[in-house]
């Protein structure tokens, strides 16, 4: 499980890269994206991890199941890379979880 999610992160680094002109418009300052997401959707940040191009990716989850990923570029730039509804927290790793 942890394999397939780390993937899934890395997938959405890279896209997030690929197509400049989509998320051009999705991008600006971390601060005032993180801003936004906590007064509009009530969303914290809930994991992070450091993708292979240098950028931090971040998921911001609500109570409410709202949910959000950024990817912070090392200029700085934070771009919202995807976001939908239904978060749900996993506790723990796996009983068969050998790490990354």
């Amino acid at each position: 499980m942890q394999r397939v999610f780390s993937a899934f992160i890395l997938f959405c680094a890279v896209m997030s890269f690929a197509f400049p002109s989509v998320a051009q418009s999705l991008c600006g300052e971390r601060v005032e994206i993180i801003d936004a997401l906590k007064e509009r959707y009530h969303e914290v940040p809930v994991s992070m991890g450091l993708a292979g191009n240098g950028g931090v990716v971040e998921i911001f989850a609500s109570n409410k199941g709202s949910w959000t990923i950024i990817v912070t570029k090392p200029t700085g730039v934070a771009c919202v890379v995807s976001a939908g509804e239904a978060w749900e927290s996993l506790k723990g790793r796996g009983d068969n979880d050998t790490g990354v």
